[in-house]
Protein backbone atom coordinates (compact mmCIF):
# COMPACT_ATOMS: atom_id res chain seq x y z
CA UNK A 1 0.00 0.00 0.00
CA UNK A 2 1.41 3.40 -0.93
CA UNK A 3 1.85 6.21 1.55
CA UNK A 4 -0.78 8.28 -0.24
CA UNK A 5 -3.43 5.56 0.03
CA UNK A 6 -2.63 5.05 3.73
CA UNK A 7 -3.04 8.78 4.37
CA UNK A 8 -6.35 8.77 2.46
CA UNK A 9 -7.67 5.85 4.53
CA UNK A 10 -6.63 7.47 7.81
CA UNK A 11 -8.13 10.80 6.76
CA UNK A 12 -11.40 9.11 5.82
CA UNK A 13 -11.44 7.29 9.16
CA UNK A 14 -10.79 10.52 11.07
CA UNK A 15 -13.41 12.41 9.04
CA UNK A 16 -16.01 9.70 9.74
CA UNK A 17 -15.32 9.79 13.47
CA UNK A 18 -15.56 13.57 13.52
CA UNK A 19 -18.88 13.55 11.66
CA UNK A 20 -20.37 10.87 13.90
CA UNK A 21 -19.42 12.88 16.97
CA UNK A 22 -17.02 10.32 18.41
CA UNK A 23 -14.00 12.58 18.08
CA UNK A 24 -13.24 16.27 18.19
CA UNK A 25 -12.63 18.03 14.92
CA UNK A 26 -8.96 18.61 14.23
CA UNK A 27 -8.29 22.32 13.96
CA UNK A 28 -5.60 23.18 11.46
CA UNK A 29 -3.27 26.12 11.75
CA UNK A 30 -4.28 29.05 9.51
CA UNK A 31 -0.81 29.10 7.96
CA UNK A 32 -1.08 25.39 7.17
CA UNK A 33 -4.50 25.87 5.56
CA UNK A 34 -3.04 28.70 3.48
CA UNK A 35 -0.23 26.39 2.35
CA UNK A 36 -2.77 23.73 1.35
CA UNK A 37 -4.70 26.24 -0.75
CA UNK A 38 -1.49 27.48 -2.41
CA UNK A 39 -0.38 23.89 -3.10
CA UNK A 40 -3.71 23.06 -4.75
CA UNK A 41 -3.55 26.22 -6.85
CA UNK A 42 0.05 25.51 -7.86
CA UNK A 43 -0.90 21.96 -8.82
CA UNK A 44 -3.81 23.22 -10.92
CA UNK A 45 -1.70 25.74 -12.87
CA UNK A 46 1.25 23.36 -13.27
CA UNK A 47 -1.00 20.66 -14.74
CA UNK A 48 -2.68 23.22 -17.01
CA UNK A 49 0.69 24.45 -18.31
CA UNK A 50 1.94 20.87 -18.67
CA UNK A 51 -1.08 19.84 -20.76
CA UNK A 52 -0.83 22.91 -22.99
CA UNK A 53 2.91 22.33 -23.47
CA UNK A 54 2.13 18.78 -24.61
CA UNK A 55 -0.43 20.15 -27.07
CA UNK A 56 2.16 22.59 -28.39
CA UNK A 57 4.85 19.93 -28.80
CA UNK A 58 2.55 17.21 -30.18
CA UNK A 59 -0.18 18.99 -32.14
CA UNK A 60 -3.43 17.32 -33.00
CA UNK A 61 -3.33 15.73 -36.49
CA UNK A 62 -6.71 17.28 -37.21
CA UNK A 63 -5.03 20.68 -37.12
CA UNK A 64 -3.98 20.00 -40.72
CA UNK A 65 -7.59 20.70 -41.63
CA UNK A 66 -7.26 24.18 -40.15
CA UNK A 67 -4.04 24.77 -42.06
CA UNK A 68 -5.69 23.67 -45.31
CA UNK A 69 -8.63 25.95 -44.57
CA UNK A 70 -6.30 28.90 -44.00
CA UNK A 71 -4.47 28.07 -47.24
CA UNK A 72 -7.77 28.10 -49.16
CA UNK A 73 -8.77 31.43 -47.65
CA UNK A 74 -5.40 32.82 -48.69
CA UNK A 75 -5.82 31.57 -52.28
CA UNK A 76 -9.34 33.02 -52.45
CA UNK A 77 -8.00 36.39 -51.24
CA UNK A 78 -10.21 36.30 -48.18
CA UNK A 79 -9.32 36.86 -44.59
CA UNK A 80 -9.26 33.66 -42.55
CA UNK A 81 -11.15 33.74 -39.25
CA UNK A 82 -8.76 34.54 -36.44
CA UNK A 83 -8.00 31.70 -34.07
CA UNK A 84 -5.75 31.62 -31.08
CA UNK A 85 -2.81 29.29 -31.66
CA UNK A 86 -1.54 26.68 -29.22
CA UNK A 87 1.54 28.79 -28.60
CA UNK A 88 -0.48 31.91 -27.85
CA UNK A 89 -2.70 29.90 -25.51
CA UNK A 90 0.35 28.59 -23.62
CA UNK A 91 1.70 32.14 -23.33
CA UNK A 92 -1.67 33.33 -22.05
CA UNK A 93 -1.76 30.52 -19.45
CA UNK A 94 1.73 31.50 -18.31
CA UNK A 95 0.67 35.13 -17.92
CA UNK A 96 -2.49 34.13 -16.03
CA UNK A 97 -0.47 31.93 -13.68
CA UNK A 98 1.97 34.79 -13.10
CA UNK A 99 -0.91 37.10 -12.17
CA UNK A 100 -2.32 34.49 -9.81
CA UNK A 101 0.91 33.87 -7.88
CA UNK A 102 2.42 37.34 -7.91
CA UNK A 103 5.88 38.65 -8.68
CA UNK A 104 7.74 36.32 -6.30
CA UNK A 105 6.90 33.05 -8.03
CA UNK A 106 8.67 31.31 -10.91
CA UNK A 107 5.48 31.70 -12.92
CA UNK A 108 6.03 35.47 -12.88
CA UNK A 109 9.14 35.03 -15.01
CA UNK A 110 6.87 34.86 -18.06
CA UNK A 111 7.10 38.15 -19.87
CA UNK A 112 4.34 39.28 -22.28
CA UNK A 113 6.81 38.71 -25.11
CA UNK A 114 6.65 34.97 -24.31
CA UNK A 115 3.14 34.91 -25.70
CA UNK A 116 4.32 36.13 -29.09
CA UNK A 117 7.39 33.88 -28.94
CA UNK A 118 5.25 30.77 -28.44
CA UNK A 119 2.90 31.85 -31.22
CA UNK A 120 5.83 31.78 -33.65
CA UNK A 121 6.72 28.23 -32.59
CA UNK A 122 3.38 26.73 -33.58
CA UNK A 123 1.42 28.78 -36.15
Amino acid sequence: MSLRSIVCVLSAYQFTEEKLGQAEKTELDANFENLIIRADCTKHWTEKLYRQTEVLLQPNPRMRQTQIEEFLYEKLDRKAPSRITNGELLGQYMQDAAKKFGAVSPYALCHPSEKTHFSRLNP
